[in-house]
């Protein structure tokens, strides 16, 4: 095989590798950012789609004012018991947090499908809470999740040979330059520039 074909394989699986790897990189979207007011005793909800199974979904929640309130409680429904939910009947939470002034709560969405983010204020509250929101989706692979490989003992010789051929060859070129540059004979100073006059 000669060098160039070996080359063009080598550069045609570099791209693979490269389309291969761009393809299977995690996204992480930005589903919204908002600043509102809830009143005591009330929620603000907001629904989403989750477009692939295992999607990560991580919700960042604080209270601005006013300064003494208990905090709001984040909670992560499915689209139908989002619809118990509303209508007050018994329903089931992917995630919640317990009322808080900061939260950041992460957790894995099991299936694609439609999701909703409510915010709850208590009713204890005297007056009504500023809230800031932050809700991101991560999809694609979770490098967590991703298995470990290990090369075998062969492929590693190989990889380890490999290595110590391409050090070995830049050392031998980086010292013949050296060598060549050190043979070579300085040309002597010029004599200083004297006037005939003087």
């Amino acid at each position: 095989m000669s060098w160039r074909r070996a080359a063009r394989r080598v550069g045609t699986a570099a791209v693979l590798l490269l389309a291969w790897t761009a393809s299977a990189a995690a996204r992480r979207e930005s589903l919204i950012y908002s600043r509102f007011d809830i009143d005591p005793g009330e929620w603000r909800y907001f629904e989403f789609p989750a477009k692939e199974n295992a999607a990560r979904l991580e919700v960042r929640v604080e209270v601005l004012s006013p300064e003494k309130a208990s905090g709001v409680r984040v909670r992560i429904l499915t689209e139908a018991e989002f619809q118990q939910l509303r209508a007050q009947k018994p329903h089931q939470e992917v995630h919640a947090t317990g009322y808080r002034r900061q939260a950041r709560l992460r957790t894995r969405l099991g299936e694609a499908g439609g999701y909703v983010v409510v915010i709850d204020n208590p009713h204890a509250e005297r007056e009504k809470s500023r809230v800031e929101l932050d809700v991101m989706l991560t999809t694609g692979p979770d490098p967590q999740d991703l298995p470990v490989a290990y090369a075998s003992p062969r492929k590693r010789l190989v990889v380890i040979g490999l290595s110590l051929i391409i050090f070995l060859a830049i050392a031998g070129w980086s010292g013949r330059a050296l060598l060549r540059a050190a043979r070579q004979r300085p040309e002597p100073p010029s004599p200083p520039f004297t006037p005939i006059w003087s």
